[in-house]
């Protein structure tokens, strides 16, 4: 039945029912733990946090977007100039008749409806063909983040400069929180200019951020869940998993792993944890599909517990019709019986990595009931801002900066308990891209 449907003085009477309903279900589904112990207590945890909000530097943040707005302009000048003639570079129609017919670019060209496709793989893959290029994507870049949020953000903030986002429990399959109007937990960080946003992001005077954020959780469930011994062994006697699984995949000794060798080890250690194909890979490290077939192959020899684990999932979640995590949330995947051939692949992926994902998720919301309880208990001036995924910050006043990050460095590394130790790497600073 829909509350809506019902008058307004009734609704209340249908509540207790439908809850004992629901209750049954969950206890049926083994899924009590997860109400009971994760989303029911994290739930006075974030309405505190959105409550309190995250402050900005607003004059600041204006500044940069002024400066954001001058360097569009200048990139539309070069863009004109490289192009020849003005036309609305936002419009693909016409971005796409001045790449593929003006100046004859090849590579990349793909044919639609209204013309031809300008999505960003189609520019990342004109790279190097012609410098408009290069400026066109950074011109992308930098209206994005001027208008997405450094506009955007100073008209959200309120009289106090402080973000106050709305977090979600409930919007994503995995039981990761996600975060909305504004989303804070996109903001970018893969360019310099992404991370200069941070900078903007601060504590309240006489306060600093301190920053928590666990190292390479995933994979540290990958071995846990998987049980495989390699891999255990290297996050317990503190080795570095990425150079290590450079040495295994790329023939070589571990003293002889460049960083760009250990760049794309990195690349396939994550790449394995989400089901990852040749083609795939291929382009995340610049190789051919051959070549990255072979290293996913010599990987999965080296990390033997690491490939049943995988075939296992999948097995269990086309039996089951789902997947589980640790504290046992469920994920149900229907697209494993799905008639489309690419949607059946796609389900495979996703029960591949939804325990792995799902449960860090649930460590985190673990974390944060503990991160909590123990600041109440000791009675410390520090207010839970920000949640990003394996991150949380907290505003916390100078002087007690110290104990604050003793707190979330325990308690974040003793929110489950794994065959490897989960390890947390703490920061202090007065904005957030300090400690980054």
């Amino acid at each position: 039945m829909f509350l809506g449907t019902v008058p307004s003085g009734a609704a209340p009477a249908h509540l207790f029912p439908l809850e004992r309903a629901m209750r049954e279900k969950v206890i049926a589904d083994g899924e009590l733990a997860v109400l009971d112990d994760l989303e029911i207590p994290l739930l006075p945890i974030l309405a505190k946090t959105e409550q309190v909000g995250f402050r900005i530097d607003t004059e600041g943040m204006r500044e940069f977007g002024a400066s954001l707005g001058e360097l569009a302009e200048d990139l539309t000048g070069r863009i004109y100039m490289q192009a020849g003639e003005k036309f609305n570079i936002n419009s693909p129609k016409q971005l796409g008749e001045v790449l593929f017919e003006k100046l004859g670019l090849s590579c990349g060209k793909k044919k639609t409806k209204s013309g031809y496709s300008t999505d960003a793989e189609t520019l990342e893959e004109l790279r190097g063909y012609a410098p408009i290029v290069e400026d066109i994507l950074e011109y992308r870049q930098v209206t994005k983040l001027r208008s997405t949020y450094a506009v955007a953000l100073v008209e959200a903030a309120d009289k106090e400069h402080r973000i106050h986002t709305d977090f979600k429990q409930t919007l994503t399959a995995t039981g990761r929180l996600s975060s909305a109007d504004p989303n804070l937990q996109n903001i970018p960080i893969r360019t310099k200019m992404g991370r200069e946003m941070r900078r903007y992001f601060i504590a309240k005077d006489g306060y600093s951020l301190v920053d928590a954020d666990y190292s390479q959780i995933e994979l540290r469930l990958l071995a846990h869940i998987s049980g495989d011994e390699k891999m255990q062994d290297a996050f317990r006697n503190g080795e570095d998993i990425h150079r290590k699984t450079a040495a295994a995949v790329f023939g070589v000794p571990e003293e002889a792993v460049t960083d760009e060798l250990r760049k794309r080890a990195k690349a396939v250690n994550f790449g394995i944890v989400y089901g990852i194909g040749g083609f795939s890979l291929a382009k995340d490290i610049g190789t051919t599909v051959k070549q990255a077939t072979a290293y996913i192959q010599n990987y999965k020899h080296n990390y033997l517990d690491i490939d049943a684990y995988l075939d296992r999932a999948v097995k269990e979640a086309e039996e089951t019709g789902y997947s589980v995590t640790l504290f046992g949330r469920r994920r149900y995947i229907p697209e494993l019986s799905a008639q489309n051939a690419n949607l059946r692949a796609f389900g495979k992926r996703v029960a591949m990595n939804a325990p792995i994902q799902g449960t860090a998720a649930d460590i985190m919301k673990m974390a944060m009931i503990r991160v909590a309880k123990r600041l109440d208990r000791e009675g410390l001036d520090a207010e839970l801002v920000m949640q990003v995924h394996d991150e949380l910050i907290l505003e916390v006043r100078d002087d007690q900066t110290e104990r604050a990050a003793k707190i979330l460095k325990e308690e974040m590394e003793h929110a489950a308990d794994l065959s490897v130790p989960l390890t947390v790497d703490v920061s202090v600073g007065k904005n957030w891209l300090e400690q980054h």
